[in-house]
């Protein structure tokens, strides 16, 4: 192997592992945005959940009285 040729495969692996490098990031950026969606649904539901238990319990109460 001369030279220029172990130069280019040195600038080859460099190149390579640069590109994975930026894909990774991307990937990893990307799953933040994706866990940051997800929560604000979760906790979208959350509120949902906490309304709805509230008009059951409300319906109970009024259940109870009614049976007086």
């Amino acid at each position: 192997m001369n030279l220029w040729t172990a130069v280019v495969v040195i600038v080859a692996i460099v190149a390579m592992s640069k590109v994975i490098r930026s894909r990774n990031m991307y990937r990893n950026n990307r799953s933040e945005e994706v866990f940051d969606d997800i929560s604000k649904r979760v906790s979208g539901l959350e509120n949902r959940m906490a309304n709805i238990e509230t008009i059951v319990l409300d319906k109970e109460k009024e259940k109870k009285f009614a049976d007086l």
